[in-house]
């Protein structure tokens, strides 16, 4: 029962979001995180112990995450950081090196995180939560595309 009641969640959630395109982009990452918690709470299937300590470690993880993935973007987003040709040989190394830096910050941070998962779950569910991220990003995608 609980599962069909995420998941009509989720399809409501999608529903909304299909039939409001003007909406800011802070509402409709709030959507999306919403939907996220639906799915992997769905996938899975935390206790409500489990989901109490649970959810704080993973929110955190993501704020970090998106803040290292919204730095790479700054990086290497622009139309002159994508043209190469018009940078020097200097300012390309750096774009590179700092783009470098930054994956290995977000590996780093996953590796810990790791560690925290499997402190408040079993390593099921562990893995079960990297199955279901992968999941959650291909369902979002074919929304998207629709």
């Amino acid at each position: 029962m609980k599962k069909y009641l995420l998941l009509f969640f989720m399809f409501l959630l999608l529903c909304l979001g299909s039939f409001s395109f003007a909406q800011s982009a802070a509402d409709k990452k709030d959507k999306i995180q919403a939907m996220r918690v639906a799915f992997i709470t769905n996938q899975l299937d935390l206790s409500s112990k489990e989901a109490q300590t649970f959810w704080p470690i993973y929110n955190e993880y993501q704020d970090k995450l998106d803040a290292i993935r919204e730095a790479r973007r700054k990086e290497m987003g622009g139309e002159n950081k994508r043209n190469t040709d018009a940078m020097t040989d200097k300012e390309v190394e750096t774009m590179i090196d700092n783009d470098i830096t930054l994956r290995l910050k977000e590996t780093e941070l996953i590796k810990n995180y790791h560690f925290k998962f499997k402190s408040v779950l079993p390593v099921k569910k562990v893995a079960k939560l990297y199955r279901a991220e992968d999941d959650f990003k291909r369902e979002l995608l074919k929304q998207i595309k629709k």
